[in-house]
C-alpha cells in the first residue's frame, strides 16, 4: 500500500472550497437557476457580470445571459484585459455600485475572475482596488460570488487570492470571501478554445497542484486534490491542445482541483513567474510552467522522502520514485506542448539573473516553501533558468537544506 504523508502531528491546516460546484456540459445555463435555488436570491435582483470579451463575443455565454436576464436585471461588463489592473477594476466596481449589484457572476478565465472578486469585495467596502493588497479582512464582507471559468487554467474560482496590477506589478489581495460562493464548470465553454491557449492555461494548473503538493502548508485534503489533478493534467493536457473534448472537460475539473488544492499555498515557481513578468510580458502560464521544473529541482533537498515520492509518481504517472526524471518529463512536456523551457527562449539574458534573484527573495518570498528563498541560493538557481541546466538547479540550494531534528 502507497504510503499517504500527511502534514507533522500536532500541526493545523485550514481548508476552504466553494459552497456548491454544477458541473456537466451547458451547465452554464443553469445559472440562474443556482442564484434562485442557492442563493436564495430574489427575482428582479440586480446582477453583474464581468465576462471574458472573446468569449461573450463568440456567443457563447448566450444561454446563460438569456436565463439571468429573464430573471434578473443584469449589467454586463467586460474590458478586463490579459492582466487587469486596479484602474480597469476601479471602473467596473463603479458600474457594480451604479447599478447597486447584489451579487457578481464572473465568466471568463484567471483575470476576469479576479477582477471579478475584487468588485465584490469592492462593493460592500470603500476605496480602490489599490486600497485592498495582501491579506485583508474587509469591514463589509464580499458580495455574493458565482464563478463560471471558461479556460482549464488558474482554478481562481476556488481559491482566497485575486491578482492586481497596480503600478506595473503584480499584486495580490487575499480574503477566506474570495472563495466562490456557487462554482458552474461548464466543459462546453472550453470547445473553442485555441489549442496554445489549452496548453498555457494547463500548465498554471499543473503548477499551482505540483506546488501545493510541496507545500509546507499542506493538508490532507489538499494533498489529494492536488495528487488527482495532477493524475488529470498529466493524462489528459496533450490531447486536450489537440482538441479532445472528454481531455478538455478533464482538465476542467484538474483545474477546478488544483484551485482547492490552493489552500496550501503557491511556491517559488509562482514567485519567479512574478519575476519573469517583470522582464516580460508573457502570460502567466508561460512564466509559471517554464518555472515549474526548476522549482521541483530547487525544493528537492527539502522536501521529506515521502512527499518527494509522491510528487515523483504523480508526474511520472507512477513509472518511478525520482524528483530528476519527474522535473525532466515536466520539461519535456513544455517542449511538446511548444510552451519556452528557458529564459533564453524569452529573450531574458544575463543581464536579469541579479534581478529576478534579488526581485524574487525581496517582493515574493514564501515562507512555506520547502527550501529557504536565500538570494544566495537563487543566485544559483537563475542562471540554469536561463539555460534550461536542470543538473544545475538540482544542485542550488542544496547548501540551504534545512537542518533536519535528530
Amino acid at each position: 500500500m502507497e504510503t499517504v504523508f500527511l502534514p507533522p502531528s500536532g500541526s493545523t491546516a485550514e481548508f476552504i472550497s466553494p459552497a456548491t460546484v454544477v458541473s456537466g456540459r451547458g451547465s452554464a445555463g443553469l445559472v440562474a437557476r443556482v442564484l434562485s435555488s442557492r442563493l436564495r436570491l430574489p427575482g428582479g435582483a440586480s446582477v453583474f457580470v464581468a465576462v471574458d470579451d472573446a468569449v461573450a463575443g463568440a456567443g457563447l455565454l448566450a444561454p446563460m445571459l438569456d436565463a439571468l436576464g429573464a430573471a434578473y436585471r443584469v449589467t454586463v461588463v467586460g474590458g478586463f484585459g490579459a492582466e487587469p489592473d486596479d484602474d480597469r477594476i476601479d471602473r467596473a466596481a463603479a458600474r457594480a455600485r451604479e447599478v447597486r449589484a447584489d451579487v457578481v457572476v464572473a465568466a471568463g478565465g484567471g483575470s476576469v475572475m479576479d477582477a471579478a472578486k475584487m468588485i465584490a469585495l469592492l462593493l460592500e467596502n470603500a476605496g480602490g482596488a489599490a486600497d485592498w493588497l495582501g491579506p485583508v479582512a474587509p469591514p463589509g464582507g464580499v458580495a455574493p460570488l458565482v464563478m463560471v471559468p471558461t479556460t482549464c487554467g488558474t482554478g481562481s474560482e476556488a481559491t482566497r487570492a485575486a491578482m492586481v496590477t497596480v503600478a506595473g506589478a503584480k499584486r495580490i489581495s487575499a480574503t477566506a470571501g474570495y472563495v466562490g460562493t456557487a462554482v458552474v464548470l461548464d466543459p462546453a465553454l472550453l470547445d473553442g478554445l485555441p489549442g496554445r491557449i489549452v496548453a498555457i492555461t494547463g500548465m498554471d494548473a499543473l503548477s499551482h497542484a505540483a506546488e501545493s503538493l510541496m507545500s509546507t502548508d499542506r493538508s490532507p485534503m489538499s494533498v489529494h486534490h492536488a495528487r488527482t489533478a495532477i493524475a488529470l493534467l498529466v493524462g489528459n493536457l496533450e490531447a486536450a491542445c489537440r482538441g479532445d473534448i472528454e481531455a478538455r472537460a478533464a482538465c476542467l475539473w484538474a483545474s477546478h482541483l488544483s484551485g482547492q488544492a490552493l489552500n496550501a499555498g503557491v511556491l517559488l515557481g509562482h514567485s519567479l513567474a512574478y519575476c519573469v513578468a517583470h522582464e516580460r510580458s508573457v502570460p502567466h502560464g508561460v512564466s509559471s510552467g517554464l518555472a515549474l521544473p526548476y522549482c521541483i529541482a530547487f525544493n528537492a533537498s527539502g522536501l521529506e522522502p515521502d512527499c518527494a515520492r509522491t510528487l515523483a509518481r504523480a508526474l511520472t504517472s507512477g513509472r518511478g520514485d525520482d524528483l530528476v526524471e519527474a522535473a525532466n518529463g515536466v520539461q519535456a512536456l513544455l517542449g511538446r506542448l511548444e510552451l519556452p523551457t528557458t529564459l533564453a527562449e524569452l529573450g531574458i539574458g544575463e543581464d536579469a539573473d541579479e534581478r529576478i534573484a534579488q526581485r524574487c527573495a525581496t517582493e515574493y518570498p514564501r515562507a512555506n516553501n520547502p527550501t529557504p528563498m536565500t538570494v544566495d541560493a537563487l543566485r544559483r538557481l537563475v542562471p540554469s533558468m536561463r539555460t534550461g541546466n536542470l543538473e544545475s538547479a538540482f544542485e542550488a540550494a542544496v547548501t540551504s537544506r534545512p537542518a533536519t531534528s535528530s
